[in-house]
């Protein structure tokens, strides 16, 4: 495993929908094609009989935030929040990641990660024991809504 995908925080990068480049190829020339197919005049007139067509502007605001999610690259070669205070606090105390951190089960930093990535804290236990390549294989599905759907 490239060690440059384990982020600051503890989560790998190859996780993470932002990072999935083809998901974004694919919005990308869904909005395209829509452009092309002038979809918003065919939806206005499918409006008409079809309610759900009305929400056609919506759709394509959410379509444009999504774009907008896309990830240029992994964490460590700059990709991500440009102000993320978890990387910066990471670099401000000379460390390769919060698993080096003593106090980081304490740490406000990442509670906010807490809320969406309900097993952060196992990972950084598994990258302090493992080192960041070597826990790869043990991590488990992390995001809030993977493990929700497991429970249902």
């Amino acid at each position: 495993m490239d060690e440059r995908l384990t982020s600051y925080c503890g989560l790998c990068c190859c996780d993470c929908i932002p990072s999935r480049a083809e998901f974004f190829s694919l919005a990308d020339s869904l909005d395209e094609m829509l452009k092309d197919l002038q979809f918003k005049y065919y939806a206005e007139l499918k409006s008409e009989v079809h309610e759900e067509f009305s929400e056609y502007p919506a759709f394509l605001s959410v379509l444009q935030q999504i774009r907008g999610l896309r990830c240029s690259a992994p964490c460590r070669s700059g990709g991500g929040n440009p102000g993320c205070k978890v990387r910066q606090c990471v670099k401000d105390k000379g460390f390769s990641g919060c698993w080096e951190c003593r106090v980081r089960t304490d740490c406000s930093l990442l509670d906010r990660l807490r809320t969406i990535h309900p097993h952060i804290d196992e990972h950084l236990d598994l990258i302090q024991q493992m080192g960041p390549a070597g826990w790869f294989l043990k991590r488990k599905e992390h995001y809030r809504w993977q493990v929700n759907d497991k429970k249902g």
